[in-house]
């Protein structure tokens, strides 16, 4: 089998393959409003602050909502839950674009249009996620779950690009109008698709199940350091991407097409990450990769804090996607391997609430801190917590290992247990 193969084995699962591009058009169109819905807040604003507040608002939905898409992704058809969350994602971007249009477009309708797609986006992350395993074998899910996460980062890369091309020539309605358009085929898709049947326990009570759980994440070291090591990440990391237009406008003097380009250089890096993942057979070691991808993420995030040089900056943050994309890609990956399948859309919705949650209160807390301390400053505290949390990380790592081998072989055995029972 050659590298490409090994890389691309997913692929050869019909409904994955058509699930991966059509996706992947849904997800450039999210990239470019998101970077136009950036730059027109700067525009309006020019307020660190408010682009802390509104990257806020727009995650905060995650930190309340993620553990009860959990709960739905695991007692109703994951499908239909992805099918409603893209429908209302389709609703807030023809809003946008009539907001965006009619002139009367401010602050405060972004703000209200960042919860509304917030709420949705909570939902949307854990039922997309959780929706893979019905698409592809078990074998081939480490591999499934690496190109997705590649895929996002090279929608990451292409729609920053575009969209800084775009507000440049055009104006950021434009960016807007093709993200309601990127949303129309993965809907139609959804709609047709026929996927595996899914597990699903009798219904007692939302409490029980979702306590279920808590129980079982808290219980699990491997699982709860690892969620643990995301929401540190999440909240004071990748945070930094909330100051992004000040760098590109203030540091680095490189304007809307410089945002498009900076962004695109992370998402080129994660990527390759990506892409890294998806070569992996199998999960064992993941986590000492994970350790070393969390130390030299903050190192780089440190040096781009004071960097005055695009080229050098371009070079870091592709350095800092690469390493993101190992620790949230491959962390989801571990607790997805060790999750059963009834479990595992609450264990996502955990995931997406340290991933996705904890992200909009480092946005307000690095916004805050950018106003007193500058951005330069504020990124370099940040990287520094980042440090001593991938270096905590590594020192567990042998114990991780053995406990994860552990949950394995225990899952294994009952999932023999269960298939000889049927049989």
């Amino acid at each position: 089998m050659t590298l490409l193969d090994n890389i691309s084995r997913a692929f050869k699962h019909k409904n994955y393959r058509h699930y991966f591009f059509w996706q992947i058009l849904s997800f450039i169109g999210t990239w470019i409003q998101m970077t136009a819905q950036s730059w027109l807040i700067y525009r309006l604003t020019g307020s660190p602050f408010f682009l802390g507040l509104v990257s806020f608002t727009g995650s905060l939905p995650a930190l309340i909502f993620s553990p009860i898409a959990g709960f739905a992704s695991d007692n109703f058809k994951r499908k239909n839950v992805l099918l409603c969350t893209q429908v209302l994602c389709l609703v807030q971007a023809i809003i946008l674009v009539v907001l965006f249009y009619s002139g009367i477009i401010n602050k405060w309708h972004i703000l209200t249009l960042s919860v509304f797609l917030g709420i949705a986006n909570s939902f949307d992350v854990t039922a997309r996620q959780s929706l893979i395993p019905l698409f592809v074998s078990k074998d081939d899910l480490l591999n499934a779950i690496a190109l997705n996460s590649s895929m996002f980062n090279a929608a990451r890369i292409a729609g920053p690009a575009i969209a800084g091309i775009l507000i440049a020539g055009y104006g950021e309605g434009v960016c807007f109008i093709l993200n309601v358009v990127s949303y129309v085929p993965i809907i139609i898709f959804l709609f047709m698709v026929k996927e595996k049947k899914q597990e699903i326990k009798k219904l007692t009570s939302p409490y029980v199940h979702l306590k279920e759980g808590f129980v079982f994440a808290w219980k699990n070291m491997p699982i709860r350091s690892l969620l643990l090591l995301i929401g540190m990440v999440s909240f004071w990391g990748m945070s930094f991407n909330t100051l992004m237009p000040i760098f590109s406008d203030k540091v680095l003097h490189s304007g809307a097409k410089g945002l498009g380009i900076l962004m695109g250089c992370s998402g080129t890096g994660a990527v390759i990450g990506g892409l890294f993942l998806a070569s992996r057979q199998n999960v064992y070691g993941i986590k000492k990769i994970i350790a070393y991808c969390s130390i030299l993420f903050s190192i780089c995030l440190f040096l781009f804090s004071f960097s005055e040089s695009f080229l050098l900056s371009m070079l870091l943050l592709c350095i800092v996607g690469f390493c993101f994309m190992i620790i949230n890609s491959g962390s989801n990956t571990a607790m997805q391997s060790l999750s059963p399948d009834y479990l595992r859309g609450r264990v996502i919705g955990l995931y997406s609430t340290m991933f996705m949650g904890m992200f909009p209160l480092g946005s307000l807390t690095v916004g805050y801190l950018a106003n007193y301390f500058g951005v330069h400053v504020t990124v370099a505290i940040c990287s520094t917590i980042c440090f001593f949390a991938g270096l905590c990380f590594y020192f567990k790592v042998p114990e991780l290992e053995k406990k994860s081998h552990d949950m394995l072989a225990i899952k294994t055995f009952e999932e023999c247990k269960m298939q000889n029972a049927e049989l």
